[in-house]
């Protein structure tokens, strides 16, 4: 078990308990249909995952929330699941994990590939299509996403056809206040207080856990197909387009889109957001069923 980072201060922790109680606030009006949840096995202990079933051997879509590592839940992305499992007829698997800072990284890494694992093997319980997979994110869950999917692709587990990366922070080395900043993007002092909360010391920020912004192109050769959406009025736009670049050069098939007037991870909730991703998803499953 990773131990909490002792180096978060009062200011920092007023920052994610608000956070917190903002997520919970959301949660109280929630109306949307937030699946049928299941505790799974990780190294940690149980983890936790709102399940939308679909038909046996449907394809599935596995969703990784956001809240800047310290905040969130599965339940934050019920509204997103649920419209999604509706409009796709597909199996929706929205996963939680640890927060920091009461655990660092890689602790949130390691509860999604544990997870994914388990659901992987057990056929019986959770019977959609394994050829038929993607993995994304919104945020901090797209980091994680594009993350994971390395750490699988590096065991020789190629299992998706693509992954979904809405507004991915991917580099952590660079300081916030270096970014482009305007009216809906992450402020950068909110951006240090992730930083501070989420990293250990003793990882670098430039570490492929942290920051896969930095992975050489040779190391991203054999990742997913990626969809990545990046948004005007967004801190994190540079990094999620220089990263599908770096994608393309390493030879993966990359579709991307700079929103207009659109803020950070606007696409977990905006529906022209939503439409782009379902309308990818279809065109990715015509071509794997040979129909384009």
């Amino acid at each position: 078990m990773n131990e909490g980072n002792h180096l978060v201060d009062e200011k920092a922790w007023e920052l994610v308990n608000r956070m917190r109680e903002g997520d919970q606030k959301t949660l109280e009006n929630m109306t949307a249909y937030l699946g049928e949840e299941h505790a799974l096995p990780t190294r940690a202990g149980n983890g936790k995952v709102l399940v939308y079933p679909a038909k046996a051997g449907a394809p599935v879509f596995f969703n990784i929330h956001g809240g800047g590592f310290v905040a969130g839940k599965a339940e934050s992305d019920a509204e997103f699941c649920a419209r999604l499992h509706e409009v796709m007829g597909i199996w929706v698997i929205n996963m939680e994990y640890r927060l920091a800072p009461e655990y660092l990284c890689p602790a949130d890494k390691e509860d999604i590939y544990d997870m994914l694992v388990y659901l992987y093997g057990d056929e019986e319980e959770f019977p959609f299509d394994r050829s038929r997979m993607f993995i994304g994110g919104h945020s901090a869950g797209a980091n994680i996403a594009t993350t994971v999917g390395k750490m699988l692709k590096d065991e020789g587990k190629s299992w998706f056809l693509a992954q979904v990366l809405n507004c991915p922070p991917l580099d952590f080395a660079t300081p916030p206040r270096e970014k482009y900043y305007g009216e809906g993007a992450v402020a950068p002092e909110a951006a240090d207080v992730f930083t501070i909360c989420y990293c250990a010391d003793k990882i670098g920020l430039k570490d492929e856990r942290i920051s896969p912004y930095y992975l050489p192109e040779e190391e991203l050769a054999g990742m997913p197909d990626a969809l990545v959406i990046s948004a005007e009025c967004d801190s994190l736009r540079d990094e999620a387009e220089n990263y599908a670049r770096s994608l393309m050069r390493a030879g993966v098939e990359v579709t991307g889109k700079r929103f207009p007037r659109k803020c950070h991870a606007f696409a977990g909730s905006d529906k022209e957001g939503q439409d782009y991703i379902f309308s990818y998803l279809r065109r990715k499953l015509m071509e794997y069923e040979g129909k384009l």
